[in-house]
């Protein structure tokens, strides 16, 4: 561990620098839920018969082969919605407010998949939005929950303690909570901050802040060389995230885009901004929009990288792309995942929204 292994992307980009090793856990993608929002809190434009946000709520299963430890990086929404605390009942029972459909939750389905709840350590949040947070109460309570820098500032305590919190006290209760500190991301990697969670470098936690207090997204080494990231709600869209100074898009792949709309799309050499953005103005779920812009920059030169898949918490572009648990994502290299990274601005990929409905 003490070499670092510094890959390098194209003419235009900055070397992303991690640290070498040959220590590698497994990860398995849960598509947990259908959560249909109003689309412009999330992203900018929000086009003609594109209003809504309809997506899905990806979480992880990472196995530690060696050590023998289990995480579940976010649990998604509680499979029984009605049941969280009363201030997100109320805005999912408003006219127009976020609705999730929930088929089996992911205690439900891992058990089902004869995965010992018992064996499952720990449980990380990205953040702690209800499309993210889950259940936790139905794990047994010696699964830790590890929670991102500034959660409990941000938003302890949780009901009934505090009536306005989204939070429920039975996700916490008899059970470890940790959380983690600013100064225990002692590494940089790829511009963000990093913690070696296992410490023999199989996963690292990024420290991605802007979209909301905590926010944290996960680097797997799934090969001693190729990586899966995470990346939770550090943006909502690929077109967010896609093209950029990275990884420019060539102009042939426009031709479906709204001209009209994306101006830039008419433009006879490659881009190299991102199509979409994060919402100009209030009301947004991102706390602060110069930080997450910032973040969503440093997260294109990971996404620009060969070695490097980036899954998105609600991306669906890639929804018919990835397998699923039980299936491991480990080999998304050989099976070509990232080659279908520009499907979100072809018409008919779930992802398509750049020219109007």
């Amino acid at each position: 561990m003490s070499s670092s292994l510094a890959f390098s992307l194209d003419a235009m980009s900055s070397p992303i620098s991690i640290p070498a090793s040959d220590a590698t856990v497994s990860v398995s993608v849960l598509n947990v839920a259908t959560v249909d929002v109003p689309a412009s809190m999330f992203l900018h434009p929000v086009l003609p018969g594109h209003e809504r946000f309809v997506v899905p709520a990806f979480t992880f299963f990472i196995e530690h082969p060696t050590k023998n430890i289990r995480i579940m990086f976010d649990l998604g929404v509680r499979a029984w919605p009605e049941e969280s605390a009363p201030v997100l009942r109320k805005r999912m029972e408003q006219p127009g407010g976020p609705k999730a459909v929930v088929e089996k939750d992911v205690a439900t389905r891992l058990k089902e998949g004869a995965v010992d709840l018992e064996s499952v350590n720990a449980i990380i949040w990205s953040h702690t939005h209800f499309d993210h947070t889950g259940d936790p109460s139905t794990f047994p309570p010696t699964t830790e929950l590890v929670l991102g820098p500034g959660t409990k500032a941000a938003f302890f305590p949780p009901y009934p303690a505090n009536p306005e919190s989204s939070l429920l006290a039975s996700d916490f209760e008899g059970r470890k909570v940790t959380e983690l500190t600013p100064d225990q991301f002692t590494l940089n990697i790829g511009d963000f901050q990093a913690l070696d969670y296992f410490g023999d470098g199989s996963l690292y936690l990024l420290d991605t802040p802007g979209h909301c207090q905590g926010h944290i997204t996960g680097l797997a080494r799934v090969t001693p060389t190729t990586f899966i990231l995470m990346g939770g709600d550090t943006c909502h869209h690929p077109g967010q995230l896609r093209p950029n100074t990275y990884l420019p898009c060539p102009c042939s792949l426009l031709s479906s885009v709204s001209r009209e709309c994306f101006p830039q799309a008419a433009t006879s050499s490659d881009l190299t901004q991102p199509l979409l953005t994060i919402p100009p103005t209030q009301p947004s779920v991102y706390v602060d929009s110069s930080i997450a812009t910032e973040s969503i920059r440093k997260l294109g030169a990971f996404d620009a990288h060969p070695d490097v898949l980036v899954l998105l918490a609600h991306d669906a572009s890639v929804q018919d792309v990835v397998n699923y648990w039980p299936e491991k994502a480990n080999n998304w290299k050989q099976e070509g995942w990232k080659e279908k990274r520009w499907g979100f601005l072809e018409k008919g990929n779930r992802a398509w929204r750049l020219a109007p409905a």
